[in-house]
């Protein structure tokens, strides 16, 4: 048995037994066929890319910090401030 007919198989052991379970009385109706869609008569849509803005000139010379580190370092020494904080309380 080739491995097409083999899977072919097992679904259809699979579907009679969900057929069944489900409450189906009988032989499991062999299911449709999916017709395949046509392409003359599909429209699909695509909207257009969105333009990537320019470097700023003074990010691109490395004047200015990234602003994701910043409040990266904000948080995390927010934290550490917290802490501290806690823990001098408590004693």
């Amino acid at each position: 048995m080739s491995e097409a007919e083999s899977t072919v198989l097992a679904v259809r052991e699979v579907y009679s037994a969900y057929y069944s379970e489900m409450g189906g009385v009988g032989a499991a109706p062999e299911p449709q066929a999916r017709k395949p869609a046509t392409e003359g008569k599909v429209v699909r849509f695509q909207r257009p890319a969105k333009p990537r803005p320019a470097p700023l000139t003074a990010r691109a010379a490395g004047g200015l910090g990234d602003r994701k580190s910043v409040s990266a370092f904000l948080i995390f020494a927010g934290m550490v401030a917290l802490i501290v904080g806690f823990k001098f309380l408590a004693h």
